[in-house]
């Protein structure tokens, strides 16, 4: 009995209609997944979220590493600056221990010329002594050292006087005594050539409260041979001390 032309269709029918219906439940699972996926992030992310595009992100990492390297300048700039504030301290604890030392050298040195006032022959107050004298001969003239010292405390007012060296000695064979003049005096500076009358006057000029020294060297006339020199302290024209000393040949 031939078989019935109708039921052969029914098959291919059925499978159609179950990739169909596969097809819409996978369409249905994806749409729902989707769904899910953006309501859940919804929900999860915070009300004040702000969503940035990919060129604002690489403008703030830009923005972070510019900050990052100012950051790291400006950290250098303070490890420099304390390694001078170290050096600073450094030399300014070296001053103050110099000026410590300085301070107690001062005291020393006082201490002493108070003791020296006391070993000083009492005089009147204000008078004027020679303390010590040295003259030597050197080339065509005289090397001269003088240290004045006056009697009294500080306070008072300065002695203002002038030095005069005499030499007695053989000219042409005769004994003369002849004034001699500085041909160079020991200033600030350095030592200083002495020329023309008012310098020659000013460089042996005395001003000073309690001692003074002064130093420099004295010309001698030609042909004149020294043999002892007198110091003397004028105020005026008054000779206020005195002092004479032997030359060696």
């Amino acid at each position: 009995m031939p078989a019935d032309p109708s039921a052969r269709p029914q098959p291919r029918a059925n499978h159609s209609a179950i990739v169909r219906l596969c097809a819409m439940l996978l369409l249905g699972v994806l749409v729902g997944g989707a769904a899910g996926f953006f309501h859940a992030r919804h929900l999860y992310r915070p009300q004040d979220a702000v969503v940035i595009s990919v060129q604002q992100a690489e403008a703030q990492d830009e923005a972070m590493r510019q900050q990052a390297t100012q950051l790291r300048y400006i950290r250098g700039q303070l490890d420099t600056a304390d390694g001078e504030l170290v050096i600073e301290r450094s030399a300014r604890q070296e001053l103050e221990t110099q000026l410590h030392a300085a301070q107690a050298e001062v005291g020393r040195v006082r201490d002493q010329l108070a003791f020296y006032e006391q070993l000083l022959p009492p005089g009147p107050e204000g008078s004027v002594d020679i303390r010590g004298v040295q003259i030597d001969r050197e080339g065509g003239g005289l090397r001269y050292k003088v240290l004045l010292m006056r009697s009294g405390r500080n306070g008072g007012t300065p002695f203002a006087g002038a030095l005069r060296f005499q030499a007695t000695g053989m000219l042409k064979g005769e004994t003369v005594t002849v004034d001699l003049a500085p041909m160079q005096v020991k200033a600030e500076t350095g030592p200083v050539t002495a020329t023309g009358e008012n310098l020659a006057a000013a460089s042996l000029a005395l001003q000073f409260d309690q001692y003074q020294r002064s130093q420099g060297i004295l010309a001698v006339p030609d042909g004149f041979v020294p043999e002892s020199v007198t110091v003397s302290v004028l105020e005026g024209e008054t000779v206020r001390a005195s002092r004479s000393v032997k030359l060696e040949l």
